[in-house]
């Protein structure tokens, strides 16, 4: 496989590391690191967890080394919404067979089950709230998404309550949207807390180094791993959860991601007079009836959260400069949902990366004894932690009826050469945002 030549970078001040109660928590250092493990794991995201502990379980005496790029929280794991969701956002959508909904709700909510026991035998105390999630419309034009999702949701067998007018409004603390339907079973977080916390009990056995970037992976029977800074490691397997940068080790051909760059912005807390609004509301969250809309939440610790703007990620980052420019979008979208709060400043503003593929599907698959994986869609926490948790056992040679699915599902379709790819995504989201109209 090829050198890297592109790295993860942070991208803004993460608001959700920053606001974390494991923000400063020390994990193994640079100089501890071995030359040989039983294991490597690439990519410290909710996939790399979940391959290094699922490691752990199989074979307790192992050894395994965990290696991020970046601080694990600044990583894109750590910079989404918050939602971590037990129905798939292809719900609603014509592009998936009933049948792979069923396996999405099936290997979600088991992720679910498997963080939320995990937190609770560990007594971790992280921002995790179940608390459901507001898929919401501003336009009537978007309705119809939202009586696409509750169909779905019968067929499934799934709860929901519709919500609007004045009742939306008491469920939320604004009067902007007009009809919602409320989907119990998501939980919120602050993603960058939960990432970190879950790998702060790890067992000993397994060693987590953060800033520690991947140069190179040669595959073969006993792989090495080459670290940027020159240390070389042998191991028996190697697994890389590392989304679009896959691309970059040379384990997926071409243009197989999407990267699409968005923004998001947390307030400061809010004082007793700017909470009056929400007086006996609870924290909640909103993904728009529109694919360009804002994704909008009301935080357990008073604050409000505004994300949207989407720019194409070509080398998977962005300036400083961009990342300025797009607070223009992220205030308007805020003020429009929250006028009484115009006042209320952002305290963080970010960007961070959504791993999509052309038609949504994942990757995931084996090079010898090098397995990877990554999500190909906008809401992939769960099916990260699973798609992780899976490669574990595949490469201990552990068959499952979920491992069988995802190494038959179908392959991320083919996506054009540079420029074009480029090009053609700038259009499609200029294309999407102009539509999105109220949404954003």
């Amino acid at each position: 496989m090829r050198e890297v030549k592109i790295f993860p970078s942070e991208t803004g001040v993460s608001a959700w590391l920053e606001t974390s109660s494991f923000k400063n928590h020390q994990f193994n250092q640079p100089g501890e690191i071995e030359s040989q493990y039983d294991f490597v794991v690439v990519g410290a995201g909710y996939g790399g967890f979940a391959a290094a502990l699922r490691l752990a379980e199989i074979n307790p005496g192992c050894s395994v080394a965990v290696f991020e790029a970046i601080r694990i929280g600044a990583n894109d794991s750590g910079k989404n919404a918050g939602f971590l969701i037990d129905v798939p956002h292809a719900f609603g959508s014509g592009d998936f067979s009933h049948e792979e909904k069923v396996w999405g709700v099936r290997m979600y909510t088991a992720a679910l089950d498997k963080m939320r026991k995990l937190i609770k035998d560990n007594d971790l105390k992280v921002d995790w709230d179940e608390c459901g999630k507001y898929l919401a419309s501003y336009k009537r034009s978007t309705f119809k998404h939202l009586d696409d999702d509750a169909k779905e949701l019968d067929v499934m067998g799934i709860p929901y309550k519709f919500y609007e007018g004045e009742e939306l409004r008491q469920k939320l603390g604004t009067a902007y949207y007009k009809k919602a339907i409320f989907n119990p079973g998501t939980v919120l977080v602050n993603p960058a807390d939960v990432l970190r916390g879950l790998f702060t009990i790890m067992p000993k056995n397994v060693k987590v180094f953060e800033k520690t970037p991947v140069l190179k992976i040669e595959d073969g029977t006993e792989p090495t791993v080459i670290l940027l800074n020159g240390r070389v490691i042998k191991c028996k397997a190697v697994i890389v959860t590392a989304g679009p940068f896959l691309q970059e080790f040379g384990l997926c051909k071409g243009n197989t991601f999407c990267p699409i760059i968005s923004f998001g912005a947390l307030t400061r807390k809010l004082n007793e007079e700017e909470l009056e609004p929400f007086k006996d509301v609870v924290p909640w969250g909103i993904t728009a009836g529109h694919t360009a809309g804002t994704t909008v939440r009301y935080t357990k610790d008073g604050r409000l959260f505004v994300r949207n703007g989407l720019k194409y990620g070509t080398f998977y980052s962005c300036s400083p400069e961009r990342i300025r420019f797009s607070q223009r979008l992220l205030r308007k979208a805020f003020v429009n949902r929250f006028p009484a709060h115009k006042h209320v400043n952002f305290e963080y503003v970010y960007a961070g990366m959504i791993h999509l593929t052309m038609n949504s599907r994942s990757l995931f698959g084996r090079k010898q004894n090098v397995y990877y994986s990554g999500v190909g869609e906008g809401a992939g926490v769960c099916k990260s932690f699973t798609m992780g948790s899976f490669l574990a056992e595949w490469s201990n040679g552990i068959d499952s009826d979920i491992l069988e699915f995802l190494k038959n599902d179908t392959k991320p379709s083919w996506m054009p050469p540079e420029p074009f790819t480029t090009v053609g995504a700038e259009i499609r989201l200029v294309y999407e945002t102009l539509t999105a109209g109220g949404e954003i």
